[in-house]
This record gives C-alpha cells, sequence and structure tokens, in this order.
C-alpha cells in the first residue's frame, strides 16, 4: 500500500501537483475530504471513507504510507515543487489516530517559529513586519 493522503488540499492544481510527483515514486495519492477526518489513518491508508459531517483540520497535511523508502526522493521532489504543509508517517503508533489527532501534534511539535498574522494584510503586524520591526518582541503590547 504506497500511498500519500492528501488533507486539506482543495484546489485541483495542487491535487494534480501531488498527485503527479507521488506517482514517480510508485505511490498513489489520495484526497481526504473532511467527512474522512473523523477515520483512522489506518482505516483510510486501507481506502475507508467517511459518509457523516466532518470538521476540516484546519490546515494541510500529508500523510505517507508504504513509502519509507522512497520518503527522501519524495521530500526533496515535494519541496522543489512548493508543496508547503505538515508531513508525517504512517506508524504504528499514529495508525489509530484520526487526521485531526495527528495534525494538532504535528502543531504541537512544530509550533516555534511559527508566526500567526492577522487576516487584514493592512494590520498592525503586516505594517510593522514590512519595516523590519520584530514584532515578537511587541508581544502583548499591540493593539
Amino acid at each position: 500500500m504506497k500511498k500519500v493522503l492528501l488533507f486539506g488540499f482543495e484546489t485541483l492544481p495542487e491535487i494534480l501537483t501531488v498527485a503527479g510527483i507521488v506517482q514517480q515514486f510508485g505511490g498513489e495519492a489520495v484526497p481526504v475530504a473532511k467527512e474522512g477526518c473523523g477515520l483512522t489513518l489506518e482505516a483510510l491508508a486501507q481506502g475507508k471513507t467517511g459518509r457523516e459531517s466532518g470538521v476540516p483540520i484546519g490546515g494541510k497535511m500529508l500523510v505517507f504510507c508504504g513509502l519509507e523508502r522512497e520518503l527522501d526522493g519524495l521530500l526533496a521532489a515535494l519541496r522543489q515543487a512548493g508543496v508547503v504543509c505538515l508531513k508525517a508517517v504512517l506508524t504504528p503508533h499514529n495508525r489509530t489516530w484520526t487526521a485531526v489527532k495527528l495534525y494538532q501534534e504535528l502543531l504541537r511539535e512544530h509550533h516555534e517559529g511559527l508566526i500567526a498574522l492577522s487576516a487584514c494584510l493592512a494590520g498592525q503586524v503586516p505594517a510593522l513586519s514590512d519595516l523590519g520591526v520584530d514584532c515578537l518582541k511587541l508581544e502583548g503590547r499591540m493593539k
């Protein structure tokens, strides 16, 4: 079962980009709808689909299943193609997790260095950042 589960990939061009790369390494790209996010990663890797209303995980994530030997080349190709998202390998430890749980765990592990900006491009953080101000030093002082 060589496949990559795609979560949060919504546009056809980005799905096709990932699918083309995965296919070069002998795998199959499987986009997972939000309805599938409540199933275990193992169930999704086996091809099961969700039937209940689900919630999106909150961002983009790739889960590699059975592609351990191809992982270095696959990651390099995805990086070269500009595919930026959280990534994980299906393991005996996480196979019973839902996509939401894995996504939350990856965020917890990699939260350092993440910067959240306001949705407004004309907001304080983007404006100050454009001026070279270290916004992390201003924590709690912005209005």
